[in-house]
């Protein structure tokens, strides 16, 4: 079953009385100050430790994080970042941009420094001729990146990303929450184990297509 939440909702209660008793688990897509919020309530409801949270990334983006509590610990949210992620360029990455902007590194702040070093490559590459756009771009696509801080990238012939995508579940580091990385998926491409062909046949992806027969 898939329920929306209006928009602004004062509380959760509702919906997670809603909640069938012998539901596997329960994933939840909100960002904003709505996440620390639902999770707050996922938990005050006894539903923590007895049904699993699964969510969206940014349920618990780092920047969201800072305002939860041990509510949070063991929600498993999957994303293309984590500040936690062991890699020697996440490390040198978010040691810098802590040191400089005094705050833990998060989706937004790896995708920005991801964008610029696409773009820096790409200048390089042309020489820092832009005024050929149809060159620039063609540059753009064929940047690869093995040590960025979100893991290996490089785009498609579409200009879509292929990139890791990990799995993170929520731990108490010392003292410190954070998205630790139990699995990760390399090399995700858009289509991901879909037939391409197959897949750009299928009419475009909004709020009524695919169509959800468990929603309310």
């Amino acid at each position: 079953m898939a329920r929306n939440t209006q928009s602004g909702w004062a509380h959760a209660a509702p919906y997670l009385a809603a909640l069938k008793k012998d539901v596997d688990g329960v994933y939840a897509c909100h960002t904003g100050g709505l996440s620390p919020r639902f999770v707050k309530a996922w938990s005050d409801a006894g539903l923590k430790g007895r049904i699993p949270l699964v969510g969206v990334g940014t349920l618990t983006d780092e920047n969201i994080l800072k305002a939860m509590g041990d509510e949070a610990v063991g929600v498993i949210t999957s994303l293309i970042y984590s500040a936690a992620l062991d890699s020697p360029a996440n490390k040198k990455f978010a040691a810098s941009y802590e040191k400089r902007y005094n705050r833990t590194t998060s989706l937004y702040s790896a995708e920005g420094y991801t964008g610029a070093r696409f773009y820096y490559e790409a200048l390089k590459a042309v020489n820092g001729d832009v005024e050929d756009k149809e060159k620039f771009l063609a540059a753009l696509r064929k940047v690869e990146i093995g040590d960025d801080a979100r893991g290996p990238l490089r785009m498609d012939d579409l200009g879509n990303p292929i990139q890791n995508v990990y799995i993170r579940k929520v731990e108490r580091v010392g003292g410190q929450l954070q998205n630790a990385v139990i699995h990760t998926y390399p090399t995700v491409s858009q289509f991901w184990t879909y037939n391409r062909g197959e897949y750009l046949k299928l009419p475009a992806y909004d709020r009524n297509n695919p169509p959800c027969k468990f929603c309310e």
